[in-house]
């Protein structure tokens, strides 16, 4: 075999020049960040909400109707990441951010989810310490 068929024994020493990248849309990072914000104030309200159960403090109760704000954060996050995937899916590759769009996404619905199911159990309980146990 002739010496210059054999491929080199050593790589070379820098990479090419590399494409230049699109930028993400500023939509998919606002998504992310209301939806990641509303996932922190869920999983806040469960955390002071399970610690007043288990220490039976009433007043830690209340931070159960950190899930309203949750469930709005979460809510805005979702419609957010919607419409940037929408303009992305329209700038035909000069702008990026697709996968920061669809993890606002997930995460807006999972937060939006949490959250209202946290507002129903605050607002059940609230009526039941307000008025009593419903009769039978």
């Amino acid at each position: 075999m002739p010496p210059h068929q054999i491929a080199p024994y050593y790589q070379p020493a820098y990479p090419g020049p590399q494409a230049p990248r699109a930028r993400t849309d500023g939509r998919a990072q606002a998504a992310l960040l209301a939806a990641g914000v509303g996932l922190i104030l869920d999983l806040t309200a469960i955390l002071l909400g399970a610690t007043a159960y288990l220490l039976v403090l009433d007043s830690l109760l209340l931070g159960l109707v950190l899930g309203l704000p949750a469930m709005v954060l979460g809510a805005l996050g979702y419609f957010l990441a919607r419409s940037s995937q929408g303009r992305i899916a329209e700038s035909k590759g000069t702008i990026g951010g697709q996968g920061t769009a669809t993890t606002g996404l997930a995460f807006g619905v999972a937060a939006t989810t949490v959250g209202a199911v946290l507002t129903l159990v605050a607002i059940v309980l609230y009526l039941l310490a307000a008025f009593g146990q419903p009769p039978v």
